[in-house]
């Protein structure tokens, strides 16, 4: 099982992890951990998702405070940065 602390190398964070900072996509914090492995696990089997498919895949994910949209430009960002082979910190 892959936890939210888990899915960083060291100090190098996950590439989804860095997008939910670069995009502010973390708000209230209630659906954070759950949206970053949930956006992980799809971008491990599908790494370049489309937008349907990433709001499928969080679907699941209970927001409180409404930064869907934030949230998925910073999946797709990872993604994209992912496919170009851009290393994060």
């Amino acid at each position: 099982m892959t936890t939210v602390e888990g899915l960083a190398d060291g100090d190098r964070l996950h590439a989804v992890q860095r997008a939910f900072l670069d995009e502010q996509a973390a708000q209230c914090g209630y659906c954070t951990s759950g949206m970053v492995v949930a956006a992980a696990a799809l971008l491990a089997t599908s790494p370049a998702p489309t937008e349907r498919e990433v709001r499928e895949a969080l679907n699941g994910n209970l927001c409180r405070c409404g930064t869907h949209g934030r949230v998925v430009a910073a999946v797709l960002k990872a993604a994209a940065q992912h496919s170009s082979g851009q290393a994060t910190q």
